[in-house]
C-alpha cells in the first residue's frame, strides 16, 4: 500500500521532532521517480506530498559508508572529525573496532537538541537504529584493543544497531548453531562480507547500562527483510515516545541495499513479473538472480519507509516532524576505463557491471564524479514548507542536518567549538521559500562543497573534488583509469551534468580559482584535525597530486 493522505492522529508536540533516514549504496537513478527500475511508490507519493521538497542536487557528506554516517551527526566534513575511510568489524565477537571519530567529542545532532531542550528531548527521546559503522559498542572498548565510539557517545541515549555492514536478510542467522536453517543467501549462495572468511555473527545490539559492556544484543534470529525489523523498532519507540507527548529525534539507517543484499523470493517473483518493476525493456535480457534481488530489495525499502511515514504520521508527529531521507552514496561497482557506467546504445538502465543506476551521472560508489556522492534526497516539514510540493536544483547535502536542527532551536555548539569549521549550512530558507530560493543570493553567498575519497589501503589512488555553484573541480577517480582522469579536470554540471566534457584547458582561470579555493578548503580540513579534533592519524591525509601529507604543508 502506497504512503498516502490518511485520517491520522492530529494532535503534536510543540517542538519539532526530527527524523533521519538513511539507505545504502542506492543511485541517484534508482528510484522510480528518477526513472529507475524499482517501482517505489511510497517514496514517490511522499516526494510529492504538500509539504515535501525533492532535492535534485543533494550529496552524500563521503562517498563510502562511515565517512557520510559522520558527517550527518556533526555538519563537518569526515575528514575533519578523523573519519577517513571504512574498517571492516561487523562481529563484535571477533574484533573490536578501533574506530578513530572525533576523539575530542565533536558537537553532534543529539547533542543539539539535548542541549537546547534537554527536558523535552530526554531519557529515550533520542533514538539510533540500525547501520552505525562508527565504532565499537562496548563501553570498555580499550581493554580489548579498540575504541569506544558508539551511539551512545555520540549524542543518542538509546539505540538498536549493527556495528557495520550485515546482510538485508536473517543477518543474525549464523550467530547460534539452531538458528543456521533461517540463514537466505540469496544470489551469493553463502555467507558474504564476514571478515575473516567464514560465519559471522551480525547482531542488532541495544543500549543496556546492567550488562557487561554497557550494551546486550539479540537472543532471536532476525527476519527475511531487515528493513521490517528496524521499520518495527522504530514503531515500538515512538509509540512509547508518544504516551509522553514529547519530541524525538532518531536516525534510521538501512543496510538495504548494501552488499550482501538479499530480498525474499516473493518479492523477487513480484518484480519478474512486473508488479513491482519496470519489465526489461524489448531487446534486453530478462533480469538476473542478482538484479532481481537488488530490485526486490528497493522495494522493501521503500515499503519500510512507508510504514515508517504512517508512524509518524498515526501518533501526531508528521506535521512538525522534519523528516530527512538520504543514501550514503552511490551504487556499487565502478566502471573503468571512463567511469560512465550505463549502455549508450539500446540498454540505457542497465549498468555494465552490476545493478543500481546513477542515472546519466558519471561514477558510482567511491567516485568523485557525481554519481559517487550526488544520491536521492527528500526533505518534508509540513509546518514549514508551504504551497504544495516542490522540487528543487538547489545544492543540499547530509552535513546540512545538523545546521538546520540547530537554527530551528536557537542552539549553539559549545564554547570552545564555536569557532570550529562547519562545512554545512541550515537548509530552513530553503525549504520555507523552496520555489524561489537560490543560495547565491544569500549572505553566504554561492554554494561550495569539498569532495574526498580515500581508501584504507594507501595504495589505492584519492580522489578529490571541489563544488562552487555550477562549478566542479576534480582531481583523481576510483573509475576512470585513463591519464587524463588523473590530472585536474574542471566542468560546467549547468551544461554538462554527466561530467563528460572537460573545460580545465577552455578555461584555465576558472580553474586556476576552483584550485585555489579547493587549496584553502583543504587546509581548513588539516587545520580541523590538527587544531580542533586532533587526530591520531592526523599526518595521513595526503595531499592531492604529491606525496606529501598535511603535516608537513603547515
Amino acid at each position: 500500500m502506497s504512503y498516502s493522505n490518511s485520517n491520522y492522529a492530529t494532535h503534536s508536540p510543540a517542538l519539532p521532532s526530527f527524523l533521519f533516514l538513511l539507505a545504502d549504496d542506492i543511485g541517484w537513478g534508482d528510484f522510480s521517480y528518477n526513472n529507475g527500475t524499482a517501482l517505489t511508490p511510497n517514496i514517490d507519493a511522499w516526494a510529492k506530498r504538500d509539504g515535501s521538497v525533492l532535492l535534485q542536487d543533494f550529496h552524500s557528506g563521503g562517498t563510502v559508508c562511515s565517512p557520510t554516517r559522520a558527517t550527518i551527526l556533526t555538519g563537518r566534513h569526515h575528514f575533519r572529525d578523523c573519519v577517513d575511510f571504512v574498517y571492516g568489524c561487523s562481529d563484535m565477537s571477533q574484533c573490536v573496532p578501533n574506530f578513530e571519530f572525533a576523539p575530542s567529542k565533536t558537537f553532534t545532532v543529539g547533542d543539539a537538541v539535548r542541549t537546547a531542550f534537554p527536558e523535552e528531548y530526554d531519557g529515550n527521546g533520542v533514538f539510533f537504529a540500525g547501520k552505525w559503522h562508527l565504532g565499537s559498542f562496548f563501553n570498555d572498548s580499550e581493554a580489548y584493543g579498540g575504541t569506544t565510539s558508539s551511539p551512545l557517545t555520540h549524542g543518542f541515549n538509546k539505540m538498536n544497531a549493527t556495528i557495520e555492514v550485515a546482510p538485508t536478510a536473517t543477518l543474525n542467522c549464523q550467530c547460534k548453531a539452531e538458528w543456521k536453517k533461517h540463514c537466505k543467501f540469496g544470489h551469493y549462495h553463502k555467507p558474504n562480507h564476514c571478515f575473516p572468511e567464514g560465519e559471522c555473527c551480525f547482531n542488532y545490539w541495544w543500549d543496556d547500562p546492567m550488562a557487561p559492556h554497557g550494551v546486550t544484543n539479540l537472543t532471536w534470529p532476525t527476519p527475511l527483510d531487515d528493513s521490517l525489523y528496524l521499520a518495527d523498532a522504530f514503531s515500538r519507540f515512538l509509540e512509547e515516545r508518544s504516551s509522553s507527548e514529547k519530541p524525538f529525534l532518531a536516525q534510521i539507517s538501512f543496510h538495504h541495499c548494501h552488499i550482501p543484499f538479499i530480498a525474499s523470493e516473493k518479492a523477487k517473483r513480484d518484480c519478474a513479473a512486473g508488479k513491482t518493476c519496470r519489465l526489461p525493456e524489448k531487446g534486453e535480457p530478462l533480469y538476473t538472480d542478482q538484479e532481481l534481488d537488488y530490485y526486490a530489495c528497493l522495494t522493501e525499502l521503500d515499503n519500510a519507509v512507508g510504514i515508517i511515514l504512517r508512524t509518524v504520521q498515526e501518533y501526531g508527529y508528521y506535521n512538525n516532524t522534519m523528516v530527512w531521507f538520504a543514501t550514503d552514496n552511490g551504487p556499487e561497482h565502478n566502471c573503468p576505463p571512463l567511469g560512465i557506467c550505463q549502455k549508450a546504445d539500446t540498454h540505457p538502465h542497465r549498468p555494465v557491471e552490476g545493478p543500481g543506476s546513477s542515472g546519466p551521472l558519471r561514477g558510482r560508489k567511491r567516485d568523485i564524479y557525481e554519481g559517487g556522492h550526488r544520491v536521492p534526497g527528500v526533505v518534508s516539514y509540513p509546518s514549514e514548507v508551504r504551497g504544495g510540493n516542490h522540487i528543487t536544483w538547489e545544492t543540499a547535502t547530509t552535513m546540512d542536518f545538523l545546521p538546520t536542527v540547530m537554527e530551528m532551536l536557537n542552539v549553539e555548539r559549545p564554547e570552545n567549538q564555536r569557532t570550529w569549521a562547519m562545512d554545512g549550512r541550515s537548509i530552513l530558507p530553503l525549504l520555507r521559500n523552496p520555489t524561489n530560493f537560490t543560495w547565491k543570493e544569500t549572505t553566504e553567498g554561492v554554494r561550495s562543497l569539498g569532495i574526498a575519497y580515500r581508501h584504507h589501503d594507501r595504495k589505492v589512488a584519492d580522489g578529490w573534488g571541489f563544488r562552487f555553484g555550477p562549478w566542479k573541480y576534480v582531481h583523481g577517480s576510483m573509475s576512470c583509469t585513463v591519464a587524463e582522469c588523473q590530472r585536474p579536470q574542471l566542468y560546467n554540471l549547468d551544461d554538462d551534468l554527466g561530467e563528460r566534457h572537460d573545460l580545465s584547458a577552455k578555461h584555465p582561470d576558472i580553474l586556476a580559482n576552483m584550485t585555489t579555493q579547493f587549496n584553502q578548503w583543504f587546509h581548513s580540513v588539516s587545520k580541523s584535525r590538527h587544531e580542533e579534533s586532533k587526530c591520531r592519524l592526523a599526518d595521513l591525509l595526503p595531499l592531492p597530486g604529491s606525496s606529501r601529507t598535511d603535516s608537513e604543508i603547515n
